[in-house]
Formats: structure tokens, C-alpha cells, sequence
């Protein structure tokens, strides 16, 4: 005798009224277990670090393979209430004991096969890590063998079909759902026949098994239907989402980039800054500043229009962003003037990797329309030191920039905090002199979110 007949006849004795309350014990602890899990994954109850390791037990660490393996188990539930209905049968002497060993055995194995490849993660090297298709086939298969020995009791595997199919909506594809439907109306349309060959005393069984394929036949249709839709309308709405990613990140590259340049602008070199500075702050590193000014780029537009403007902006931006390292960051400040991050360099360094960018400029053609035009650019140098305000940082730059301009252009000044300045040559005529230390402070801090308004400084 074999253990599945040995267990069969050993609860025998067991009523009804007992089995059924084991029964529903059962599905109510395993749903209650795979809730208690699910909930756990998300909420972390400190209180509770059992239920901790038997997720990681159970389940897995991978927030993927969790998912798979929920409804995996949650589909076995189905399995192991149509295994114990049929062995209930066993008991109650309705149901051949040998054949339903042999399918209880048989579908054990093969659900602990699946898990067993699900748990250790083998199941990440196929195509579909769900293995939805083979679960579902075998699924019929044994749905199939169940109803050729379920006697009364053989309709509940068609309704734990429909059941397996449903649930597989949301899980497998149009083609594997087709599939596992033709798969279906073959097992269970030779399940049936046996079933009217098996049982000849009973007059109305073949006509019964007869009306009982063709429903089933109507139902697989319907599912077929049901499924073609919903993957349609599955496929519209991952459509619509992946356009709507699309388009915030269109928005957010609007929102964080200069149209023209193709930089960082203001506000978000700004929101920049601010990291940069509190990363400094705790870490103690240092980080350098420079404000760029393109040299004589009024006469630029004067003499060659705006849309020649617009082309050596564009290719000053692609210059400075070439002469950089990744981790450095420019931004187009305002008009003709960029502002350069240096991260973790101190202001020596910066002012050789400025000079060596204006090298580059001076080999680089700037427009295409006109190509003998060369353009130059002035820049302030400066770091943050940690004692002062960011505003106060720029302004130093924003010095340093107007004695570069002040001073012959084409050159970088670096100013350190508290360096005594040395007075720039007189203005030209109409132009306003170097403006003070604090107006020039407010100014960055009352238009600190905007492009700013141009500080009139010698072209």
C-alpha cells in the first residue's frame, strides 16, 4: 500500500462536519499567513521580528521574487483545496483510492518542483520568470486527471478551472491564456469521454458529459474574450503611462534646462548650490564658484544679429561644458553669463582648468554663419567658505568677474574671502562704477529664483 492510499484510508473515519472545519481552518490560515506576509513586506512591524524571518524565509529579500511567490502560493491554495475535496472523496468511499493517490502525489511533487525553483531563484534565468505558461498547463492537466475520478463530485474541477483561468488574467499573456484554453478543451474533452464510456449503466451520462463540454467550450471562448480585452486595455494603459512618464520628464527638462543652450538654468544651478553647500558643510570639502561673462557680446549682436548671438552662446555652453569634469556643473546664469560649480577643487586647480577651456575657445569656431568670428570670456573665481551666506559667494564671483572685465577682459581673477580688492581701472564713460559689496548681495538675494536682471558691467 502507498502512503497517499495509507493517508486516504486512515481518515476514513474522519465526518463530515470535521472535515470541512479542517478544511476552511486551513484556507483561512493560509490566507491569513500570506496576508500577514504581504503586510509585513510593506510595513515593517518592529514588534513582530518573527513574522520578519519567516517572510525572508518563505518568501524572499527580492521585492520581485516576493510577488512572484505570492501568487504562486496563492494559486497552490486553489491546488491544495481541490486535492483535499478529492481525497475527502477517498474517505468517503466515492472515489477510486489508487488513482487518487496517484494524482495527489504526482501534484505535490510538482507544486513543490515550482516552488522549490521559484525559492532558490532559478526561475530568473528564463524568458517569463512567472513561469505562468507550465503552471497553468499543468494545472489543466491535473484538473483534467481529477475529473475523470471525481465521480459526484467532478464539476468542482471545472469550476477550480475557471478559477485558475480567471486568476491567470492578471498574471500571464493573450497567447499563453490561448494556449492553456486549447489545452483545456483537449484534457477535459478526453476526460469527459472517459468518463461516458466508464459509466455505461448510467443512460444520460454521455448526453450529460456532452452538455457539460459544450458549456465549458462556451466558457473558454468567453475567457478568450475577456482576456483579449483586458490585455488590450492593459496595453492602452501602459501606453498612456509610459507617455505621461514622458512627458512629466519633458516638463521637468523645461522646468530645469535653458532652451537655448541646453544647460541648467538659474533656479535649478540654484537648488544645486544649496546641496553642494550643505554637503560641504558636513563633509568638509570644498567646493569653487566661477561667473563667466562672454567678452564684448553686445557688439556680437550689433554687428551680426541676434541668431549669430544665440549660435556663439551655444557653442560657448558646449565649449565650458567640454573643458569640465563630470562631476563639475554649469549653468547659463543670465544673458551671456554662465556660472561654473567646481566640486571638491579648490580655486588653484579651477583657475587652470578656466584658462585651459579659454584655450579651447579661441581654437573653436563659433558660428557657422560666420566663420572667422572668435569670441573670449572674462570669469570671477572664488570658493564658498562655510562661515558665510551663498549669496555672499556669488557676489565675490560676480566681483572678481567685473575686475576680469575692468582689468583687459579674456582673463580669470580669483578673489579669496576677505581679500583686499585692488580698484579697477575707471569705467568707460556712461558706464556705473563697481557697485558695493552689500548692494550687490541684495541684489543676488532678492532675485535669487529668476534669471536675474544683467548687471551692467564693461561688455
Amino acid at each position: 500500500m502507498n502512503p497517499a492510499t495509507t493517508i486516504a484510508t486512515t481518515s476514513s473515519g474522519i465526518s463530515t462536519t470535521q472535515f470541512l472545519v479542517v478544511l476552511a481552518l486551513m484556507l483561512i490560515l493560509m490566507v491569513a499567513g500570506l496576508a500577514g506576509l504581504t503586510q509585513r513586506r510593506s510595513r515593517r512591524l518592529t514588534s513582530w521580528h518573527w513574522l520578519d524571518r519567516l517572510s525572508d524565509l518563505v518568501l524572499s529579500k527580492d521585492p520581485k521574487q516576493t510577488v512572484l511567490l505570492l501568487r504562486y502560493l496563492v494559486g497552490a491554495a486553489n491546488s491544495v483545496a481541490g486535492i483535499a475535496a478529492l481525497n475527502y472523496g477517498v474517505s468517503e468511499k466515492v472515489i477510486e483510492a489508487d488513482g487518487s493517490s496517484w494524482l495527489t502525489a504526482t501534484a505535490i511533487f510538482c507544486a513543490l518542483g515550482f516552488y522549490t525553483v521559484m525559492r532558490m531563484g532559478l526561475n530568473q534565468r528564463l524568458a517569463d520568470p512567472s513561469m505562468a505558461a507550465p503552471q497553468i498547463i499543468c494545472a489543466v492537466i491535473f484538473l483534467a486527471w481529477g475529473y475523470t475520478l471525481g465521480g459526484p463530485g467532478s464539476p468542482i474541477a471545472l469550476l477550480l478551472l475557471f478559477v485558475f483561468l480567471m486568476f491567470s488574467i492578471f498574471t500571464s499573456t493573450t497567447r499563453t491564456l490561448i494556449q492553456a484554453c486549447l489545452v483545456a478543451a483537449v484534457a477535459f474533452g478526453v476526460a469527459m469521454t472517459h468518463v461516458a464510456q466508464s459509466t455505461p449503466q448510467v443512460p444520460y451520462m454521455a448526453k450529460l458529459q456532452l452538455v457539460y463540454f459544450c458549456v465549458m467550450l462556451f466558457m473558454l471562448v468567453s475567457v478568450c474574450v475577456l482576456v483579449s480585452q483586458f490585455n488590450r486595455m492593459r496595453d492602452k494603459s501602459t501606453r498612456r503611462k509610459q507617455e505621461l512618464s514622458e512627458a512629466l520628464a519633458r516638463i521637468q527638462d523645461l522646468a530645469t534646462r535653458d532652451e537655448l543652450t541646453g544647460l541648467f538654468n538659474r533656479r535649478h544651478m540654484l537648488e544645486l548650490l544649496n546641496n553642494e553647500k550643505h554637503r560641504s558643510i558636513r563633509s568638509e570639502r570644498r567646493f569653487c564658484i566661477a561667473l563667466i561673462d562672454v567678452d564684448r557680446f553686445k557688439s556680437v549682436n550689433d554687428t551680426h544679429g541676434h541668431g549669430v548671438g544665440d549660435e556663439v552662446l551655444a557653442s560657448v555652453a558646449g565649449v565650458i561644458t567640454g573643458g569640465l569634469r563630470e562631476t563639475d556643473v554649469v549653468a547659463r546664469w543670465g544673458g551671456e553669463e554662465f556660472l561654473v560649480m567646481f566640486t571638491d577643487t579648490d580655486c588653484p586647480t579651477a583657475e587652470l582648468v578656466l584658462s585651459r577651456i579659454q584655450m579651447m575657445l579661441s581654437a573653436t569656431m563659433v558660428s557657422q554663419a560666420v566663420p572667422s568670428l572668435h569670441v573670449t570670456f572674462s570669469a570671477g573665481l572664488t570658493h564658498y567658505d562655510a562661515e558665510e551666506m551663498l549669496t555672499r559667494t556669488i557676489d565675490r564671483a560676480d566681483r572678481g568677474l567685473y575686475m576680469a572685465k575692468a582689468g583687459g577682459r579674456n582673463r580669470v581673477v580669483r578673489l579669496e574671502p576677505g581679500q583686499p580688492e585692488v580698484a579697477p581701472p575707471a569705467a568707460p564713460a556712461g558706464k556705473p562704477t563697481t557697485m558695493s559689496s552689500v548692494a550687490l548681495e541684495n541684489r543676488h538675494a532678492f532675485d535669487v529664483g529668476g534669471m536675474g536682471k544683467h548687471v551692467h558691467r564693461p561688455a
